[in-house]
């Protein structure tokens, strides 16, 4: 008897105990196969369907699974569960879990759409959000990279997968609890337009409109993976770095000469205005008079202006009334806030949906 027969005649010995012993069988449940293998100690997914007469895709080698962010909030899903063909046996194998598939493909289908549609119900609990799944396919090939695989692939819409609002793009809350094996990558894509103000946790891989995630090499934590985009018409968010920039002498000689022409103006001003100083003590007593001794808002720069509004605010301001404040777009406002939180400057939370700005020494305030 050869090896493939023999693993055969071994299953059956196994599941024809089990039944006559009044154990349930093991079977593919539906649910979206993300961890561990647990087909009953068959190493080859044909044998195996073979003896369950039932749908499985039980011993694959390694599954990728791809999500393309769309900014209307769905997602275009693949699924692709590879298996290494190696030696004869696992080629045989491997012909008839695809002749299975291709000879009953909606009862592959309508496995995994039960096993999505479950995840989608506790989305919709996490997130508020009403979701579902649909266009489902499923297809069955070979391809060598540079091992020989057979794979199968099924992909999926699911709507409302991401929150979007106005020109931002949040993915990853509809992933509850989600995790990876060890043979397991998971790749999330976006469109050209968009680019990352978050990513978590790090990638294993970043690319220019996606990120890839290696089940061997990560662990999820709660809230995770977290992917925030915005739409930038495709110029990179660029938060700003005062170590590579490079100021040029006659930016430097205007700047010396504007910063003469306020202190003579300012000498004379107050010189000629006999009620300077009790405009000054009148503005000290609504308890702005750090400010209104500074240097006036047109020559403080963006990240400046920011950290002047939350001296104002007693060290915390909602991102949001930075933007009307300042009457300046999102966008503009992400990009300047990205840049001082990357520098330190200050610290960014979340209350709700909405991001609060405050400086280092308020937070640890808060903390203590």
């Amino acid at each position: 008897m050869d090896r493939r027969g023999l693993r055969v005649l071994i299953c059956c010995t196994m599941v024809l105990g089990w039944v006559v012993a009044g154990i349930p069988v093991a079977g593919a449940d539906g649910i979206p196969v993300l961890s561990s293998d647990t087909s009953v100690g068959v190493d080859r997914v044909g044998s195996y369907a073979a003896v369950q007469d039932e749908p499985s895709l039980s011993g694959y080698d390694d599954l990728q699974i791809e999500i393309a962010l769309s900014d209307n909030g769905s997602a275009a899903w693949s699924v692709e569960y590879q298996y290494r063909l190696d030696d004869d046996n696992d080629t045989v194998d491997w012909e008839e879990l695809q002749g299975d598939v291709e000879q009953r493909p909606g009862e592959y289908v309508e496995m995994q759409r039960t096993g999505w549609n479950e995840m989608v119900v506790e989305a919709e609990r996490e997130t508020g959000r009403e979701m579902g799944v649909s266009n489902f396919s499923i297809e069955t090939d070979n391809q060598a990279t540079p091992h020989e695989y057979g794979y199968v692939r099924f992909t999926f819409q699911w709507d409302s997968f991401s929150l979007v609002e106005v020109n931002r793009i949040e993915a990853g809350d509809a992933l509850v609890e989600f995790d990876l094996d060890e043979r397991s990558q998971l790749v999330i894509s976006w469109p050209e337009p968009y680019n990352t103000t978050t990513i978590e946790p790090e990638p294993d891989e970043r690319r220019d409109t996606a990120a890839v995630w290696n089940g061997e090499e990560t662990d999820f934590l709660d809230d995770e993976p977290r992917v925030e985009l915005i739409d930038t018409g495709g110029r990179p968010v660029q938060p700003p770095d005062d170590r590579n920039r490079v100021v040029p002498l006659s930016w430097l000689a205007l700047a010396g000469v504007a910063v003469l022409t306020v202190v003579g103006v300012g000498w004379w001003v107050v010189r000629d205005r006999e009620g300077a100083r009790v405009s000054s003590q009148q503005v000290a007593t609504d308890g702005r008079s750090a400010t209104a001794d500074g240097p006036p808002p047109e020559l403080l720069s963006n990240e400046e202006r920011v950290l002047r509004l939350l001296e104002e605010n007693g060290g915390r301001i909602k991102q949001q009334e930075v933007v009307s404040e300042l009457d300046w777009t999102e966008a503009k406002t992400s990009q300047v806030v990205s840049g001082l939180r990357e520098e330190g400057e200050i610290d960014v939370f979340r209350i709700g949906r909405e991001n609060v700005l405050t400086l280092p020494e308020e937070t640890e305030q808060t903390e203590e």
